[in-house]
């Protein structure tokens, strides 16, 4: 979990609690695609810009288990360029069908973790992540249709539909630093969930068509950060380093028909953060 903004230190002060505040710049994309029962498939695809705000509290008790929250709120993704593939492969290996539209929308993700020391320097623990990216598309254009370019393209006129992807699950991690002076250290963290419970929901406003999905999933989350102590007892510090999320289906149903399966879906965020931390 974004275990990355929790940096207590394990040695050399007295037991304590942390909070920690910080700012992830992250970018990515989300997409996920279906399959027909006659050998056809959908496609939709999110790029994902965002400033995830964040905030954890981590108790004390080094010698014991250790409660850890942390979460990250991004209230706007940038307006960005999505894109809707579809296929007929009984006909052609072609696309039958290419649309673009504009993207808006907002993602979070929570991580709670039971953690005891491994060692001097590093740690493992057991949790729960939770994440949730909401899109909406409006704004559509399509230059595909029937195999036929459109040219000049063709608006989809009152186009204002919504799409939610929702991955969570148990995960296990470790966490480690490594000293290089008194006040700097390198500080690393992995979880991994190997089985999570995937979820989308769906609403196509030109449709009216409302749809779910779900199915199995994995995610990952990692750091590697650079931290300084402000203070030669580390009640305050600051790092930066770099963060990378990554969720990825197994496999899925949709709920309008037993034969239609959702076999691909990915989320991917990525990119460096800054935080604050205060032990007291």
């Amino acid at each position: 979990m974004l275990t990355l903004v929790f940096f207590f230190s394990l040695t050399g002060t007295a037991a304590a609690d942390a909070v920690t505040v910080g700012a992830w710049p992250a970018t990515g994309s989300q997409m996920w695609r279906i399959s027909f029962p006659a050998n056809g498939a959908s496609e939709l695809y999110y790029p994902h810009a965002s400033t995830y705000f964040t905030a954890s509290y981590e108790n004390k008790a080094p010698h014991l288990t250790r409660l850890r929250v942390e979460g990250g709120l991004a209230n706007g993704i940038k307006a960005a360029t999505g894109s809707d593939s579809d296929w007929d492969y009984t006909q052609s290996s072609s696309l039958w069908y290419y649309g673009e539209f504009k993207t808006t929308g907002k993602s979070a993700f929570i991580n709670v973790d039971w953690v005891r020391p491994a060692g001097a320097d590093s740690e493992y623990f057991i949790g729960y992540g939770y994440r949730q990216n909401a899109f909406r598309m409006t704004d559509g254009v399509y230059f595909v249709e029937n195999y036929a370019g459109q040219s000049p393209p063709h608006m989809l006129s009152g186009l204002d539909s919504t799409y939610t992807a929702t991955y969570q699950g148990p995960h296990i991690g470790v966490k480690g630093k490594s000293a290089i002076s008194p006040r700097v250290s390198v500080v690393g963290s992995v979880a991994y969930s190997p089985l999570a419970l995937a979820q989308g929901h769906g609403w196509w406003n030109l449709r009216s068509l409302e749809f779910d999905h779900t199915g199995t999933a994995q995610m990952v989350d990692a750091y590697i950060g650079l931290r300084y102590a402000l203070s030669g007892n580390q009640a305050a510090a600051v790092t930066a380093g770099y963060r990378y999320q990554y969720m990825s289906l197994y496999q899925g149903t949709e709920n309008t028909s037993a034969e239609i399966s959702w076999d691909k879906a990915t989320s991917v965020q990525k990119g460096f953060y800054f935080t604050s931390e205060f032990r007291f």
